[in-house]
């Protein structure tokens, strides 16, 4: 005789989509990671335009102050465009993340697409239960 209940339903397999669990799982780290990494970006680069103030009023307009403020400020842009290609290629593909990219150098479309897929990446991990912060989920959380 089994000890098994006929009548309970079956066990869930899936976090809600038609994906086994540990792909889900990855899937969702992958998310979190993608966001967290958009959300600094955006936080640098918010950074920078106190920062360029600050050193064009304290180093009179020194060229290398300019010169380091430009090189961080390129390194942002190009960590915020890696980042935000991540997170649009789980969501969409590859070819409409190469889009998005493309779409961050329009100044204001650029800010558009960052709040709308960083918005639907939170939407997406609260769904699953996990808790978003200021800069997205902790991926250790997963």
């Amino acid at each position: 005789m089994s000890s098994e209940n006929p009548y309970l339903p079956p066990a869930s397999t899936s976090l809600g989509s038609s994906m086994p669990i540990p792909q889900a799982k990855e899937r969702l780290r992958r998310i979190a990671n993608a966001q967290r990494q958009v959300n600094l970006a955006l936080l640098l680069y918010i950074a920078i335009f106190p920062v360029s103030f600050g050193l064009g009023a304290v180093g009179g307009g020194a060229p290398w102050a300019a010169l380091l403020l430009s090189f961080f400020a390129l390194a942002v842009i190009i960590m915020g465009a890696i980042s935000v290609y991540k997170l649009a290629a789980v969501f969409r593909g590859k070819v409409v993340a190469v889009i998005y990219v493309i779409g961050l150098l329009v100044p204001l479309l650029g800010l558009l697409l960052l709040l709308s897929i960083s918005s639907k990446a939170t939407k997406e991990l609260r769904a699953a239960g996990i808790k978003v912060g200021l800069l997205g989920a902790n991926p250790s959380d997963i």
